[in-house]
């Protein structure tokens, strides 16, 4: 498995077993971590994975997650409780648990996008980045980049360069072209876990400081991607008493809208 890299090693680390109709056994490897806790989208894609297989809709279209306290590298268990199921949308709950504990509650809808029909509707224009080739790399440093950047491809926009320390800083939002190393399609469940990835914003605009744990995490699905990789942008319009909003948009390569999220958390800033 250590040789897995990307693509290949992300499928190898969100599959589940089945144990039962309503309970999937799966392992949280340190492969997508922050700072020893488990991304809270790679947790998400797990759960995913599991509706997936256990729900007569294959695809994510909506997930919640309310994160409890932190998913860890081990073993996790996926309590699945089926809500309803109609004909275009089934809803159920995951508790994601590790040694014994409720980590996570996700509640999430599943429909299949194949068999999707009616209006659609754009009122603003697709992302528009810079041309790929003018786009930067995060450098990566040992202790200070969340060791999940190995695995992904990420090239931020010029005006992007959040861990630039001479730049200006001028407002919470950042861009970013995402795809994996070895430029596999991207699937619903990779984009679950790209809508928690992106730098936190207020970065940006405070510079690389603190700790941004996620307290709910909403994610909406509009399509599986074109070939080729999507443009990601994230952006926080507002921080109150250290809480702040994080809204994430991912446009493909075709110029499709494919998913949305929006979060709350903490902004944690050292201490003086």
């Amino acid at each position: 498995m250590d040789s897995l890299n990307g693509y290949p090693r992300f499928l190898n680390d969100t599959a589940v077993t089945r144990q039962d109709e309503f309970t999937y056994l799966g392992e949280v490897t340190d492969a997508w971590s922050i700072g020893g806790v488990a991304n809270g989208g790679y947790s998400m894609a797990i759960a995913a994975r599991a509706l997936s297989d256990c729900l007569e809709h294959k695809d994510p279209l909506s997930i919640t997650g309310h994160y409890l306290s932190r998913a860890e590298p081990g073993p996790v268990t996926l309590k699945i409780e089926k809500l309803s199921e109609g004909r275009s949308i089934t809803t159920a709950v995951v508790r994601f648990i590790q040694s014994g504990k409720e980590r996570i509650r996700f509640t999430a809808s599943f429909t299949d996008f194949l068999k999707s029909s009616g209006d659609t509707l754009y009122e603003r224009e697709p992302l528009k980045f810079p041309p790929i080739s003018e786009c930067i790399k995060m450098p990566y440093i040992e202790g200070f980049t969340p060791i999940l950047e190995k695995q992904i491809d990420r090239k931020f926009t010029p005006t992007s360069d959040w861990w630039n320390e001479d730049r200006n800083r001028d407002r919470a939002s950042l861009d970013a072209y995402y795809s994996w190393p070895a430029g596999e399609q991207i699937d619903l469940f990779s984009l679950v876990f790209f809508l928690d990835t992106m730098t936190p914003p207020v970065f940006n605009r405070l510079g690389a400081r603190g700790w941004v744990p996620s307290i709910e995490l909403t994610i909406h699905l509009r399509a599986k991607p074109v070939p080729g990789p999507v443009l990601m942008r994230g952006k926080t319009d507002f921080v109150t008493s250290g809480f702040l909003g994080e809204d994430d948009e991912i446009w493909d390569a075709g110029g499709n809208i494919v998913a949305e999220a929006r979060q709350m958390a903490k902004l944690r800033m050292p201490k003086k």
